[in-house]
């Protein structure tokens, strides 16, 4: 794991720095793999909510080919996408129309094409999933974590983070509002090549400490971090104690 520690307006500018240098990478292996599949794009699945405020900007602010990055969802609420709550919504706000000509392709979760059924939408997701990405991994999740220590939309406790036998899950019954979610499955999430965790704000500081410390094994960030995935890097403006591992900021 790698810790990345500075104010919010410093933080900011490493994450553009960063998914520089990891679209940079992701070109660098493309070139030198003889596998056509690897050499297509690279994939990137985002959060949204207040996570999205931070990191959005910042990767509109990237230097990137955004033609060889095709942009997925870690998690939707049942809205349309003109809602404020929706994450596509957001997305499309702060990062694809501001980007204009440049923008990426953006697979959004399907909730209007399955009439309203959740179920149905996990799956057309799950099914869209594997088309796109040839059944491979994630290159990529930005993950937001909440108060509770929840990601994407996997709450502590839920029923869904049992659900490991898709890429994709369907949430009726989430403890906050909207309660009605799409999410990746837990499994789908650990297996990506890299995360990142955003944890912005004095009261994600408890659950994070936490997590970090391995004190708990509670919450899906706790999972997240001990189940240990390929890389994990956790940007934060807030002080982890006894972090052992490799920091920059």
């Amino acid at each position: 794991m790698e810790l990345v520690h500075a104010p919010v307006p410093e933080l900011k500018g490493l994450l553009t720095e960063s998914f520089e240098q990891w679209a940079r990478l992701r070109s660098d292996s493309a070139k030198a793999t003889s596998d056509p599949a690897a050499a297509g794009s690279s994939s990137c699945a985002l959060s949204g909510g207040a996570t999205g405020l931070i990191f959005l900007p910042a990767l509109r602010a990237a230097n990137v080919n955004w033609a060889k990055i095709t942009l997925f969802w870690v998690d939707e609420r049942a809205v349309a996408a003109d809602d404020p709550e929706s994450n596509y919504g957001l997305a499309e706000r702060m990062l694809l129309t501001p980007l204009a000509g440049k923008a990426p392709r953006a697979v959004r979760m399907p909730l209007e094409s399955a009439d309203g059924s959740l179920s149905e939408a996990a799956k057309l997701y799950d099914t869209r999933l594997a088309h796109e990405l040839g059944g491979r991994t994630l290159d990529l999740a930005l993950l937001g974590v909440g108060e509770d220590g929840h990601v994407a939309g996997l709450f502590p406790g839920h029923a869904a983070l049992a659900q490991d036998q898709a890429r994709v899950v369907a949430i009726e019954d989430a403890p906050k509002s909207p309660k009605r979610r799409l999410s990746l499955s837990l499994r789908f999430l650990l297996q990506s090549r890299e995360i990142w965790i955003v944890a912005v704000g004095a009261r994600k500081l408890p659950v994070l400490q936490a997590a970090w410390s391995r004190t708990q094994r509670q919450t899906p960030l706790d999972l997240l971090l001990q189940q240990q995935a390929k890389r994990v890097t956790v940007f934060t403006d807030q002080v982890i104690r006894s972090a052992s591992t490799s920091r920059r900021g």
